[in-house]
């Protein structure tokens, strides 16, 4: 990215190393289980980013870097996908995740630094930050804040922090631009999913809701939005939260609004799930 190009989205937090581990019983102490293969990949702050760059949209990835074996595998994989990133010290391999694949949804176990992501320091211009957790935006409070003083939208994702999601309906200020939480995550912040986009107002200026294969709703700049979801064969729910924030901060930065950036986040969640 040339150095008079203008950012347009910023995503910052964590970007995961992901084990993909196989099967659904965990072997006896001492035993040693065979399988064709363990997958490998790479996640967290990299999902949102890399799909918003595929989009089309200038991207720059913020992520705490370490010295540990995963820093260099994650890297690599960064460059080799041509994504601008800029790093600050972490401790050895401080994003690390065990993903369990089940029927319905995923489970992890992860190791996660969150510590790191309070020294990010003053977070490069862009029109929009992005932040996937509501636990990362804990840590870069101060780093946000003073973005958004310089007129940086700001955006957060859920993912699964109780403690974060029970507090959201304290927030009186509205620190953030616009959140994104899946129904579980409503559910558990509002009490009701449908109720969210209301309750939550102190939280966000514009709050969304993602219901899976129901679509998505909420409210835009006051305005009540939905849409509703595309059938398809669901192969991996992988990163599909991360992707409609992609899609729906694409449509946002184009100037779409309302029920068609709704829309535009769950075609392109859809095809992440398929």
């Amino acid at each position: 990215m040339t150095a008079d190009s203008v950012v347009e989205i910023c995503v910052a937090g964590l970007v995961y190393f992901e084990v993909f581990v196989p099967g659904s019983r965990v072997p006896a102490p001492g035993e040693e289980t065979f399988v064709e293969g363990i997958g490998l990949g790479m996640g967290g702050a990299l999902n949102t980013a890399s799909v918003a760059a595929a989009l089309g949209v200038k991207v720059l990835l913020a992520h705490p870097r370490g010295e540990g074996l995963s820093d260099v595998a994650l890297a690599d994989g960064i460059a080799r996908l041509g994504i601008p990133s800029v790093t600050w010290a972490s401790q050895k391999d401080p994003a690390v995740s065990l993903v369990f694949a089940g029927p319905e949804d995923r489970a992890f176990v992860s190791a996660s630094d969150f510590g790191s992501l309070s020294r990010c320091g003053t977070l490069p211009p862009a029109k929009w930050i992005h932040v996937p957790g509501l636990l990362e935006a804990h840590y870069m409070a101060g780093a946000l804040a003073q973005a958004r003083a310089t007129g940086t939208l700001i955006s957060v994702s859920g993912s699964w922090a109780p403690g974060e999601l029970t507090a959201l309906r304290a927030h009186s200020s509205q620190p953030w631009d616009l959140l994104v939480l899946n129904a579980k995550e409503a559910a558990l912040a509002a009490g009701d999913p449908r109720q969210a986009p209301t309750l939550l107002q102190g939280a966000a200026r514009s709050v969304v809701v993602t219901d899976g294969a129901e679509g998505a709703f909420g409210c835009l700049d006051g305005v009540p939005v939905s849409c509703p979801g595309e059938q398809v064969v669901v192969k991996d729910f992988t990163g599909a939260g991360d992707a409609f924030c992609a899609g729906l901060l694409a449509s946002l930065l184009r100037g779409v609004g309302g029920d068609a950036a709704l829309a535009n986040g769950c075609r392109v969640a859809s095809r992440i799930l398929a």
